[in-house]
């Protein structure tokens, strides 16, 4: 009677065995795939960075006049100054190894320096954001519009260069649903199924959750 279980026991070490040493067999494939193009990276040349796709800041069409007299937006202002002088680029989901074979192992810094700029400048403008709205609800619903108004651009502006904050995709899909703009959901979902992100399957799912929200 045990020789049945004694030979489906031998069965299953073979077989776990062969699944260990294909699995082991994958890993140290990708590792050595892996060291080659980071050897292939690392003697790429540079090259010309001036094609990048550098993103301004259009200080005109934000709300640099709402509660302007409040230190924290002050600050914001000022954060917000200090970046508008610095070249800011949105390489999310692009790993160094990309980096350096895209644009020159030389240039790796520079590049860093660059989505350092776009990681605080996404930051920020949802800090900034996250502000109008805080005061919006402490604020008497007949006023609260400005503010929120005010929020709606910021957030525009921030999916516009490719945010990946799912907190950005979230209050701008709420401010469209209550101003009745149930329509601008699907520009906001195509906007986010671009964006090269880890989070980006949670926005989108999100987004189609909101999508089926029955009207107010």
């Amino acid at each position: 009677m045990k020789y049945p279980f004694f030979a489906s026991f031998i069965v299953f070490i073979i077989l776990f065995s062969l699944r260990m040493n294909r699995q082991k067999k994958n890993e140290k494939k990708l590792e050595n795939d892996y060291w080659e193009k980071e050897l292939e990276a690392n003697a790429t040349r540079r090259k010309s960075l001036d094609n990048l796709d550098y993103i301004s800041i259009p200080f005109d069409a934000l709300p640099m006049d709402i509660m302007a007299d409040i230190p924290e937006i002050q600050e914001y202002h000022t954060r917000l100054q200090d970046l508008a002088g610095k070249k800011i680029v949105n390489f999310t989901g692009l790993s160094n190894t990309e980096l350096k074979l895209a644009y020159g192992a030389p240039n790796i810094n520079l590049l860093t320096e660059y989505d350092q700029n776009y990681t605080q400048l996404v930051t920020l403008l949802q800090s900034w954001a996250d502000a109008f709205l805080t005061e919006a609800e402490k604020t008497d619903p007949a006023s609260s519009g400005n503010l929120k108004q005010a929020a709606k651009s910021i957030l525009e502006y921030s999916v516009s260069i490719g945010t990946d904050i799912y907190a950005a995709y979230e209050a701008l899909a709420g401010l469209y649903l209550e101003d009745k703009e149930p329509e601008k959901l699907s520009h906001l979902r195509e906007t986010a199924a671009s964006i090269r992100s880890l989070s980006q399957k949670r926005i989108l799912s999100m987004l189609d959750k909101k999508a089926q929200t029955p009207p107010a």
